[in-house]
């Protein structure tokens, strides 16, 4: 065998043995949102920011009767685990500059974190 073809072979064989290192099978978890937003006497929406990245948009504006129980308004998503910021964006329609309520959670592999927002602590914002 020639040493050109030889190189040759031997390169692309360390190409594809890297190219297969690489590809790790990552960790994945479960993030819940949550929040009591039902609770607050008007209307308005939350955006859920993770890693600065917009997860969802949250409302309150579901049309229930007085009989009907409202449930919890809830946004899950899929994550790589490890250690995640959030950010939570309040906008009013009443025309009220938005807020907004930050921290960080921890995603674990086949598990579910959960972040829940409760309004009952912001409540003069709104």
């Amino acid at each position: 065998m020639k040493p050109e073809k030889f190189i040759g072979i031997m390169l692309i064989t360390l190409l594809l043995s890297c190219e297969m290192e690489e590809q790790v099978e990552q960790k994945i978890g479960e993030v819940s949102f949550e929040t009591n937003q039902d609770i607050m006497n008007s209307s308005f929406d939350i955006d859920i920011y993770v890693d600065q990245k917009k997860l969802g948009t949250l409302n309150n504006n579901s049309d229930f009767s007085e009989t009907e129980t409202i449930p919890k308004v809830k946004l899950e998503k899929k994550l790589e685990a490890g250690v995640h910021t959030y950010e939570v964006k309040v906008y009013s329609y009443n025309g009220e500059p938005s807020k907004s309520i930050k921290g960080k959670f921890i995603v674990k592999e086949n598990k579910t974190s959960e972040v829940f927002i409760d309004f009952r602590n912001y409540n003069s914002w709104i």
